[in-house]
């Protein structure tokens, strides 16, 4: 029988997916360190107020930690769709725009169902039919690649401040550790870089945020196969 879901488990899956998705590499196509800011925006939550500069004015502007958890649902929100109908006509729409989605049918394909009523196949970004068996063989992929190639991602202009400042953190620690950031466990490496930084790194959260923005405005999430 084909696993037939709504969008509220879509969502919350490819979310928590979605927070897994850690790329602390600088050097490679795009930097995004979910992770650390995923701890970064919750801890600001428990330190409110208690991070003050000279005048006595909130260093990170009050977020909370489900701005972060919003920020996450937005992404997969905006997520998009290719579809195809049963006359061959192609059509795109947002993740939020569906009703259900019917996974893991005997001939592979994923039927998506809008409001409507109306079926649609789910495509891969080649154009063909997207096989899957359940949920699991689903992602999002963000394509982060032309936002951070102006100005690159490790420098301090805008408006990759909050990026860029993340960034020069990891290459110190990978630099004095001798880590190879692309050998090791990005988690466990996200872990470590929050435990010693994570002070230093609270004033870096409305940066953070206008650059998490400019994500939204710019990754272009796409509904993939995992690990394509």
């Amino acid at each position: 029988m084909d696993n037939l879901l709504d969008y509220e488990s879509i969502e919350i899956y490819l979310g928590d997916r979605l927070r897994r998705a850690d790329n602390l590499d600088i050097h490679a196509d795009h930097f995004f360190p979910v992770t650390l800011l995923d701890k970064l925006f919750h801890y600001s939550e428990e330190t409110r107020g208690t991070e003050r500069d000279g005048s006595n004015r909130s260093l990170h502007r009050n977020f909370h930690g489900h701005d972060f958890d919003r920020w996450i649902d937005n992404l997969v929100a905006r997520t998009q769709l290719q579809l195809l109908d049963d006359d061959d006509n192609r059509d795109q729409v947002s993740l939020l725009d569906i009703d259900a989605m019917s996974i893991g049918g005997t001939d592979g394909r994923v039927t998506v169902m809008l409001p409507d009523e109306t079926s649609y196949t789910l495509l891969a970004p080649d154009g063909r039919p997207l096989a899957a068996t359940s949920l699991h063989d689903l992602s999002i992929r963000l394509d982060l690649s032309t936002m951070f190639s102006r100005p690159p991602v490790d420098s301090d202009s805008e408006p990759y401040l909050g990026f860029g400042q993340l960034a020069h953190i990891v290459r110190v620690v990978c630099d004095k550790s001798g880590i190879d950031v692309a050998k090791v466990n990005q988690h466990d490496l996200s872990a470590r870089i929050f435990e010693h930084f994570k002070h230093e790194m609270l004033p870096l959260i409305p940066s953070l945020w206008n650059d998490m923005e400019h994500i939204m405005h710019y990754a272009e999430p796409l509904l993939i196969p995992a690990n394509k």
